[in-house]
């Protein structure tokens, strides 16, 4: 592991390419609706049960890792949360994901997920966080 020593923050590849920014989860949620921030909330215990998760705010988004990144909140919405996981192959046969989209030059297919109630966190969605959880851990 390498710490920046500026910012503190750890990462798995020394020199990591990162931004030393000042944001917090507070600056994320500040001004959210109650049911977003409900939302985000149960995201975040829901993804948590299934391993030691880091939530780190960057400069734009709040990033989900274990050893490394498996996806991000992507946004925060009046009533809705957006997170996209991150996969090295396309997800196509779903209907949880409302876009997968290759990052141009990578194998990465980033799937975007919208949560507007709590349930849509069902049995679908779980395995892929259960997926994404197991390629971000390097044990």
């Amino acid at each position: 592991m390498w710490t920046c020593p500026q910012c503190r923050k750890t990462f798995v590849r020394d020199n990591q390419s990162h931004s030393c920014n000042d944001k917090t989860l507070s600056d994320y949620l500040q001004g959210k609706s109650e049911l977003t921030i409900s939302l985000y909330d149960h995201f975040i215990r829901e993804l948590s049960a299934l391993g030691d998760i880091q939530v780190r705010p960057t400069k734009s988004a709040i990033a989900l890792s274990v050893d490394v990144r498996l996806g991000h909140i992507h946004r925060l919405g009046k009533n809705f949360v957006d997170v996209v996981f991150y996969f090295d192959k396309p997800y196509e046969d779903n209907l949880c994901f409302y876009k997968i989209a290759n990052v141009p030059g990578s194998t990465q297919n980033n799937h975007y997920f919208r949560m507007m109630n709590e349930e849509d966190i069902n049995e679908e969605v779980l395995k892929y966080m259960k997926m994404a959880v197991k390629a971000a851990t390097r044990k």
